[in-house]
Parts: C-alpha cells; structure tokens; sequence
C-alpha cells in the first residue's frame, strides 16, 4: 500500500519548495538514509542526483507528476487568492480561455475590467486577442462582456479590434456587434462595407485610426487600393506616430501569410508614390535608386532607425524600424528583400566600408577577404554605427556574420550603451550566435559586461527576452545553459521564463 501524499501548506511557497529540494540533495549526498529512501521511492535506480532530480521526487511526495505540475499548482493556488485584477491578467497572458470564463461569477467588476486600456498601448484585451488571433479567448472576452468596438486609448490614434482582425475573428467581432470605420472597412478588403460610407461622406477616405493612419495605410490589396485612390485618398499620407505613407508601412510582411502588401507598396510606387533610396532598394526599382544615389552619393550610407529615420518626438521611430529591421542600410536592404539587380548596381557606387558591410551581412566570406587585403586597417577604422555592426548581426541571430566578422576582427564589445554583441545575441534567443561569440577570447571576456542604460548582464538579457521576445525562431534556454556553461555568475534573483528559471535553479 503506497504512502499517502504528503501535505502542501496552506500558503505554499515555490521558493521554498526550492530549498527544500536542495536540502534534499545535500541530504542525499551525505548518505542519509531517510534522504536516500525518499528519493529512491521516486527514482529507484538514480545512484547520483541534480537538482532537477529532487524536485522531480518531491513533487511526487505531494502526489504530483512533475515538477512543473506542482509549480503550476502553487502558482495557480496563490492567483486565486490576489485581486481579481492580476487573476484577469494572469488568464488573458496564458491565453487561457476556460481560466478567463471562470470569472464570469464576478459580474459587474469583470465586465469593467474586460474594457479597461490596460495592455501593450493602451489596449484592451479584446483588441490585443483579436491581433494575435486567439479565437477562443476572444470568444471567451466577449462572453464576459467585451466591447467589440472598444478602441485602444494610444496617443497617435485609437487602434480598433477589426484593424488586424482576420478569418474567424473578424467574423466573430462583426456577429457580436462591432462596426468597422473606414480604415477597419479597408482592412478587411470589404469593399462593400466601405463603398456606402464614401459615398455618405467623401472625406472618409481620409479618414485617421491607429496610429494615425488613413485607410490607404490599412488596404491589403491592389484592389482595396485602386478603390481608395479612384476615391481621392493621398498617396502619400503620413501617419501619425511614425512620419510614414501607405508604401512604406507596406514593406513589412510579418502580419500576412503572403506577399500582398509588398506587391500593393509596389503598385503606389508604380502609381505615383514617393520612394526613398530604401524603398527602391527593397523593391528593386533599379532606375530610381540610380538617380538618387547619382543625386547624393551619401544616402548609401543611411540607416533605418537612425538620422532622418530615428524617433522624434512626440513620434516614435520611422515605420522602416520594423518593417525593414534595425540599424540597416540600403544595400544590406536589398539583400534582405533579395533584389540582386539592385545592389549589384548600388555596390558600383558604395565605399569599401559600406561593400564590407554587405559582404559580411551575406557572409560571403571571399568577398569580405579581398576588400580586407585591398584596403587593410579597414575594420580597425570604422566607426560609429558601421564599427558596431557585429552587434547588429547578432541581434537579427545572423550566425554566419557574426562568424566571419569575428574572424575578421570586428569588435564583440562594440556597441550604443555598451550593448555587446552577446547581449543582443542572448535577447535574440541565438543559440548559434552565443556559441560563436563565446567561441572567442574576446567574446568570453564579455559574460559579465552590463551594459549603461539599464546595468544588465547579457544572462539578464537572456532572461529579459525569455519573457518578452515574442519571435517563434529564439530558444532562450539553449542560451541560458550555454551562458551557464561557460561559468557566468547566476544571481540568487535573476528570473526569466519557467524553462529558462529551471536552466538557472539547476545551476
């Protein structure tokens, strides 16, 4: 007959089942028999134990499965007891739809918070759930009495849930009662929604929602386009928050699954568009970049997010920031869109620094060799942003860069606020690039840098993007036990993501 489980406490601590299962190892570990017969009745053949071991065989004396179970259930027992609040937020951040409808018993009060801005910009949950495309908890928010026309509170304009709705949650918004403005009409390419309130009033067409954007910056096809512009809409509006038109809003294609809104930021250039040297180059529209590189040789050496591009407030950056990426030039554009034609072309007129640059973005090492033996020094002179393009490599989990550019000499630690290469790597959740790094004397000698603007470690940055990198590619935990492996100091409080707290609890 087996043991009853035994008892949690009534207010159970994980931080204290930690310890207890480190005193149960230290226990195992000096033979005492009580010890060893605890962890024998859970692993009966384990003749040596981690840390994950004595959490495993105390978990299953309180009659749980795993470990994980038993945090689970800890954490779950101390939500119940805080404010309804955190409970709503702790459900909605797990996307848990059934957690959610549990808390329909609460009436009024849920109803409230359901619609309160309080998510990423202002938002409330339903608008974020319906961008991310959560179809049970959307359903879930509006059993609870979610707004389906409660807009975000963001400064530069209101964001409404149908702006990035899609499929089903579009359907299930306009069944619950939301009704779309021109810019939700435009986003969900529904013509016949938008064509009667044009027709009711004309200056629809510019009509601002998020982010100050008019209905052109929301269109997803050719069609949807055509349609705003046969009606009037300015080619090229600029919204509020980021100084963009339509056209360059379009260069992103992370929130489609096909290439629509490149080939709709083509067809504004062919109908009349302005187009920077970063739209020519991400388009490959050879012709245009010829004459304005042939204009002023200088804008090759333009970088998305800096200059003309950076933040001015009270705007944010430049929409290029995100829908071209980071610290990048015209010529890394063109390879990143793979618009060969073009930079064969831009390469005729760029400096051997800038030649360099694109040559280790594409690691092709042979080129990167001969323009190193043609012009030596030439790593050792660079400076400002190009001297710390490692590090923007590492950040976009560029390994084959970031390898050659190691080899060739560029400096790991270089970089604004003491950002080192390492630590945009391990926020990136970049295995391959952590690896090569600390591959390297030099990288190595970085596990402990902190960085100046917010003092962090790069293990710090490993466990900041646990959290809060969203991107499906980043494993966090391989970073972390690599971090480990290499001897980095794991501070008592450091805390990041369950998987990466486990890498950090074994250590």
């Amino acid at each position: 007959m087996s043991a009853a489980p035994r008892a949690l406490p009534p207010r159970p601590s994980l931080s204290q089942q930690k310890k207890l299962a480190k005193e149960l190892i230290a226990a195992f570990r000096a033979g005492d028999p009580e010890a060893i017969a605890r962890v024998r009745a859970a692993l009966p053949d384990k003749q040596k134990i981690g840390l994950t071991d004595a959490q495993f065989a105390l978990a299953r004396e309180y009659g749980f499965a795993t470990w994980r179970a038993l945090a689970q259930h800890i954490e779950q027992t101390l939500i119940d007891e805080r404010p309804l609040v955190d409970r709503f937020r702790h459900a909605f951040a797990m996307r848990d739809a059934a957690a959610l409808r549990r808390l329909r018993t609460h009436g009024a009060e849920i109803r409230r918070l359901v619609n309160e801005p309080m998510f990423d910009f202002n938002s409330p949950a339903l608008l974020v759930a319906s961008g991310r495309g959560d179809v049970d908890v959307v359903d879930a928010l509006l059993e609870l009495g979610a707004d389906p026309n409660r807009k975000s509170e963001w400064w530069a304009g209101p964001f409404h849930p149908l702006y990035h709705a899609r499929g089903d949650i579009a359907e299930h918004l306009l069944a619950a009662g939301a009704t779309p403005d021109a810019c939700a009409a435009a986003a969900l390419d529904r013509i016949d929604l938008l064509e009667p309130m044009l027709a009711a009033d004309p200056l629809r067409v510019h009509e601002r929602g998020g982010d100050g954007q008019t209905p052109l910056h929301f269109a997803r096809t050719i069609r949807m386009a055509d349609f705003l512009l046969a009606h009037g809409a300015d080619i090229d509006a600029r919204d509020v928050d980021h100084r963009s038109t339509p056209a360059e809003w379009m260069l992103s294609d992370a929130e489609y699954p096909t290439r629509s809104r490149i080939d709709v930021a083509r067809h504004l250039v062919e109908r009349g568009a302005s187009a920077d040297i970063f739209m020519c180059a991400a388009l490959g529209f050879t012709d245009r970049a010829r004459a304005l590189v042939e204009a002023d040789p200088r804008v090759l050496s333009l970088r998305t997010g800096q200059g003309a591009y950076a933040e001015q407030p009270p705007s944010s950056y430049h929409i290029y920031l995100w829908s071209i990426g980071p610290n990048l030039t015209p010529l890394q554009t063109t390879a990143k869109f793979g618009q060969r034609e073009t930079l064969a072309f831009l390469l005729r007129f760029a400096t051997p620094e800038q030649q360099l640059l694109v040559a280790c973005h594409e690691a092709d090492g042979e080129a990167a060799q001969r323009i190193v033996a043609a012009h030596p020094g030439i790593v050792a002179s660079l400076s400002g942003p190009d001297a710390a393009a490692l590090g923007d490599e590492a950040w976009v989990s560029n390994a084959p860069a970031v390898q050659l550019m190691l080899q060739l000499g560029f400096d790991p630690a270089a970089g604004e606020f003491g950002q080192t290469a390492l630590h945009r790597a391990a926020w990136a959740g970049a295995p391959e690039v952590v690896a090569t790094i600390l591959g390297t004397e030099r990288g190595r000698a970085l596990l402990e840098t902190r960085e100046t603007q917010f003092g962090g470690t790069p293990l710090g940055w490993c466990c900041h993007g646990s959290v809060n990198n969203r991107s499906p590619a980043a494993d966090h935990v391989a970073v972390a036990r690599l971090l480990v492996a290499a001897g980095v100091v794991v501070p008592d409080d450091m805390e990041g993501s369950d998987d990466v707290q486990a890498v950090l609890d074994e250590r």
